[in-house]
């Protein structure tokens, strides 16, 4: 297929994903990201990378070609600027997040503002696609993992790695619902070649529906150390947790994420899969789950960290 696909948030691990079924579908991207250098890099033939400063959003339109479509990756604000900017769009897929509902009624103050801020973004976004008559998929996936990059699945292998243990609250029973970046790369490959465009919001689940405990175990399986699984008492784990917020690599902790542990957060997202015959995959990650492959490493800006 062709066309001009604009991804924001592209260094991201939905980027690194997308960018590769995008160029092999036969589009034309334009990469999007703060990391990006100026003027624009072509980092591949079909593949360039521009930074996203607002002034210069339509002169960007102009030197590389009016996009037919948009897939945020990254902020919902942005995708907001960028509708301005491309009046030339004819589908916009945009990623948000399973927490904006899940974590809502947070009573960790930073947590909740963070949900609030994202919940606005999305209302902005749906309001200025719907003013442009312009199909909005807007995405709420799960537990997003498969390259490292994520602060959830790979922060629970980080632990096992370093500490050869993954510590747990109680029972740890609450189901989840974890979701491969990859299988979301091919979800949004399939809403923008679909014949019809989707203008809805769902969310976006992995192929497994299992307990944290049983998440936890499979993770602590695919990590190369050999780690256990560390079960606490829920009150414990939950006033160690902004203690261990505070060592280096570890910020962002909080008391919510064990209680969180006992709780489902499970989605029906039945009739998208339904809709794009979307199937992804079980959860069963390897260590190749926590890398950047290297077919998509090519298509990134060169990152010293990763």
């Amino acid at each position: 297929m062709e066309g001009t696909v604009w991804v924001s948030g592209a260094s991201s691990q939905l980027g690194v994903f997308l960018l590769p079924r995008l160029r092999d579908a036969g589009f034309r991207v334009l990469a999007l990201s703060r990391r990006a250098p100026e003027p624009p890099l072509e980092i591949a033939d079909g593949v360039s990378w521009a930074r996203p400063a607002e002034a210069a959003l339509a002169g960007l339109a102009a030197a590389q070609g009016e996009p037919e479509f948009l897939v945020s990756c990254g902020p919902l604000d942005l995708a907001r600027r960028i509708l301005d900017a491309a009046p030339s769009l004819r589908r916009v897929v945009a990623f948000s997040s399973s927490s904006v509902v899940s974590k809502a009624d947070s009573p960790d103050a930073e947590e909740g503002a963070r949900m609030a801020a994202m919940a606005r973004a999305e209302s902005a976004l749906k309001e200025a696609c719907a003013q442009r008559g312009l199909p909005l998929l807007l995405l709420r996936p799960t537990l997003i993992y498969g390259c490292g990059l994520d602060r959830n699945v790979s922060l629970l292998a980080a632990a096992a790695g370093r500490f050869g243990l993954i510590p747990l609250a109680g029972k740890a029973g609450g189901l989840r619902q974890p979701v491969h970046a990859d299988d979301l790369a091919e979800l949004a490959l399939r809403a923008l070649t679909a014949a019809a465009p989707l203008d809805r919001v769902s969310p976006a689940g992995g192929g497994s529906t299992l307990s944290y405990r049983e998440m936890a175990q499979r993770i602590a399986n695919a990590v190369p150390r050999r780690a256990r699984l560390l079960t606490l008492p829920a009150g414990l784990l939950a006033a160690l947790l902004p203690l261990a917020s505070r060592l280096g690599g570890w910020k962002g902790l909080n008391a919510e994420m064990a209680r969180r542990q006992n709780r489902d957060l499970v989605f029906d997202d039945s009739a998208l899969r339904q809709t794009l015959a979307w199937s992804p995959r079980p959860f069963a990650p390897t260590a190749a789950d926590f890398e950047i492959p290297a077919c998509a490493r090519i298509l990134q800006l060169p990152d010293p960290q990763r």
